[in-house]
Order: C-alpha cells, then sequence, then structure tokens
C-alpha cells in the first residue's frame, strides 16, 4: 500500500520524524549542575563589623580604649574558610501554559546566619515560565535592587556591600520584554535578608506590616550597553504592642513607610567592563548597608510610639579588564548617612547610626589556568565614627581604617 500510496509514506516518514524530534529535545530536559569549590584565606589590620566568620568583610569596628587609653579593637585577624562553595541545579522540562519552564536550586556551606556557618543553605530556589514577551518567576532569587548582570565582581563574599545592595528574598516577579526595553515588577517576602527591630533581625516585621516589598524597575539594553532604574517601596510593623508601666500593654498598628531609588550601568567595551549603581533609600538594613529607623515619638496619652526611618546614599563603580589569563580590577565605593525625617531621641533600630560615611578601594588580580583560579584582593575601606545628633546627622566623625588582604583559590565545574 505504501508503494501504492506515496502519501501514506510521506505521513509515515512526519510522524517518525516528529517522534525522533521530541525524544531528542526531551533528552535535553532534566537538570545540569554547575558551581565552583572556593577557599579563601583574608588578613585584617583589625576587628571589623563583618558577617560568616569573616567572609563577608563590611567595615571596621569604632576605636574602643580600655582604661588605659589602648584600642581594644586595634588587633589583626586573620582566618581561613570554604563554605562559599556553591553547587547549582538548573532544571529545564516541556512548555507549560504556552511558556517554556526553567527552575533553578542553588546551595552552599554559609549557613542561614552566623550561627550556622558552614551548614547548608538555600540560596536560590525559582521557577520561570517564559513566553514571547513575558516571563514570570516565582521563588528566591536577588531582590531588584541588586542586579546580577550590574554586580561588582570582587573575590570577597560581600560583592560590594555595604555599598552595593546584597540581599534574596522570596518573590513574584513579572518582566515585560521588548526590543531592548525590559520592565520588572516584583513583589517580595523577608527571610535571610531581613529588616532590625525591638526583636533583632527578622522577617516578621515586613509579614506583619502584610503589604509586601513592592518594587518597579526599567532597563535598556542597546548593544554593549546597560542602563537602568527603578523605585522601591517598603513598611513594615515593628510592635504589635507597646509596654507603658505602670498602665500596661497596649496593641499598636504604627508602621515605618519607606522608600528606595536606583540607577545604574555597565559599559562592555572592547578591553574593559564597566559596572556603576547609585541607590538613595530608607531603612536599607537588610541589604547589608547601613541605615534603620528611630523611635520618634513616645506618646504616654495614646499609649503609642511613631518611627522615622533614616537615609542613606551609596554609590559604587566596579572597573575589570578582559584578558584572557590574568585579569585586573577595581571597586570603588561611598555611602552615607543622610539623617532622620525630622528630630527623634528614642531608640534606634539598625547599622551604622554612628557613621557620617564610608569609603572602599579595592583592587584585585586573577590568574586563570583551565577551570582553576586564584585571585588575590586588598581591601582598603575607611569608617567615619562621630555622634549622631537629633537629626541623625553624625557630628565631629573621625575616620577609622582596616586593609584586608585576601587570597581565593577557585575551581569550577
Amino acid at each position: 500500500m505504501l508503494r501504492k500510496n506515496p502519501a501514506y509514506l510521506l505521513i509515515l516518514l512526519l510522524l517518525c520524524g516528529v517522534q525522533l524530534s521530541a525524544q531528542d529535545k526531551q533528552s535535553e530536559w532534566g537538570i545540569r549542575f554547575n558551581g565552583f569549590v572556593n577557599a579563601q584565606a583574608f588578613f585584617d589590620t583589625r576587628q571589623i563589623v563583618e558577617a560568616r566568620a569573616g567572609m563577608v568583610s563590611l567595615f571596621p569596628k569604632n576605636v574602643d580604649n580600655d582604661r588605659e587609653g589602648n584600642d581594644i579593637n586595634a588587633k589583626a585577624q586573620f582566618n581561613q574558610a570554604a563554605m562559599t562553595s556553591r553547587l547549582r541545579g538548573t532544571i529545564t522540562g516541556p512548555d507549560a501554559l504556552g511558556a517554556s519552564t526553567t527552575g533553578v536550586l542553588e546551595t552552599d556551606f554559609t549557613g542561614s546566619s552566623n550561627v550556622d556557618n558552614n551548614g547548608l543553605r538555600l540560596r536560590e530556589a525559582w521557577v520561570q515560565l517564559s513566553w514571547k514577551h513575558f516571563d514570570l518567576m516565582i521563588g528566591q532569587y536577588w531582590h531588584p535592587l541588586y542586579v546580577p548582570e550590574v554586580r561588582p565582581k570582587t573575590l570577597g563574599l560581600n560583592l560590594g556591600a555595604p555599598f552595593h545592595p546584597f540581599a534574596r528574598h522570596n518573590q513574584i516577579r513579572f518582566t515585560y520584554k521588548t526590543g531592548n526595553l525590559r520592565i520588572i515588577a516584583v513583589a517580595a517576602s523577608q527571610r535571610d535578608y531581613s529588616s532590625f527591630g525591638p526583636d533583632g533581625r527578622s522577617p516578621k516585621y515586613l509579614r506583619n506590616a502584610v503589604l509586601p516589598n513592592l518594587d518597579l524597575q526599567l532597563q535598556l539594553n542597546p548593544g554593549k550597553l546597560l542602563i537602568g532604574a527603578g523605585i522601591d517601596y517598603k513598611m513594615i510593623q515593628p510592635r504589635l504592642s507597646v509596654d507603658f508601666p505602670p498602665a500596661g500593654e497596649y496593641k499598636t498598628n504604627e508602621k515605618v513607610a519607606s522608600w528606595a531609588v536606583t540607577a545604574f550601568a555597565k559599559f562592555d567595551c572592547p578591553a574593559l567592563l564597566i559596572k556603576a549603581q547609585v541607590v538613595w533609600g530608607q531603612n536599607l538594613t537588610e541589604f547589608i548597608m547601613l541605615g534603620g529607623y528611630i523611635e520618634k515619638d513616645i506618646d504616654s496619652s495614646s499609649h503609642q510610639i511613631t518611627y522615622s526611618p533614616a537615609s542613606q546614599i551609596s554609590v559604587w563603580a566596579d572597573i575589570s579588564t578582559k584578558g584572557k589569563s590574568i585579569k585586573f580590577g577595581m571597586l570603588t565605593g561611598y555611602a552615607a548617612n543622610l539623617g532622620y525625617n525630622g528630630p527623634a531621641m528614642g531608640v534606634y533600630y539598625g547599622m551604622g547610626q554612628d557613621i557620617a560615611y564610608l569609603y572602599r578601594i579595592s583592587p584585585r588580580v586573577e590568574w586563570y589556568s583551565g577551570r582553576f583560579m586564584l585571585g588575590l584582593e586588598l581591601e582598603y575601606t575607611a569608617a567615619a565614627y562621630g555622634q549622631a545628633d537629633v537629626n541623625g546627622i553624625v557630628m565631629n566623625a573621625k575616620e577609622t581604617v582596616n586593609l584586608r588582604c585576601l587570597a581565593a583559590a577557585f575551581y569550577f565545574f
């Protein structure tokens, strides 16, 4: 019959081709692993504010004199760690709802806090549906103030913090894409990176405010240039009740609203890669940056406490060469406290209330051979400590400096 009717033969060949194509496509489905082993050794000239056994270096601690005038924090330190070694699984599968599907699971061993160093932790876990002009991502991923395409390429784990925003949040992320334009809208919730409050760092302050952290961002990517800007809104509720002895405990709904705006750019030149970002914001502590909020009015007649967010500004730039076996780079950053929204004298919840400004100069060099990389990095970080006045402006500031020398070895797979 096939000989007498070539149409049947053609249909059979087409069906076989479709089946083989489906099998080829299915062979691509599954999970692909990659990552790196990373060992670091680092030396600091004084005690510093840090995280993860010192792998995340932030800024030098303030002078703390003993009774004889000796600075207790003027003490060098040295450490080694490999907990930032990372494993990433990229998952692909069949289309869903007319969209291609992707998922990611990523982990390392830095734990969820300083008390869990070397513990397995979740870095990223998300699923994404991608249509022609729209992406929908759900899961744990970088907060929009951290733009993966525009981030410092430091060897140290801080990735430019406290000048560069550093936080991963659970989120629903919607991206519209057409030509060189991307519009990104995000509703995010805190987890490991959370705000300060009366009970220390916790995601419960954002949870109790009910409204998620909202962010809107625009990106333009014409050729070798990427530029963008974004706006962010967050509201937290520090307390469910306030205690006014001897009157007793009273329910409260007072919240802290804060804003942030950012602009960023990446220039992909023939021999250089240049990245930069500026962030102005309020209460940015979940990003490992300066900031917080303060009790503004404590009203014993209405039994309520109101709050005022502290404002900050930060700017950084990172430049790196594009050599194959040897690459050079440098990060520079500056951050400053800008004060509160009006006078306040209550308890401050945040980081760096007594710091007028910070700056960092951090050169690095990297040697590559196959999948192995060896790097050296210097971090010169200065913090200007003083006394905050009633408006949050730090007066009579004096600089304290730390120099970090870091060596890192990476093996990529």
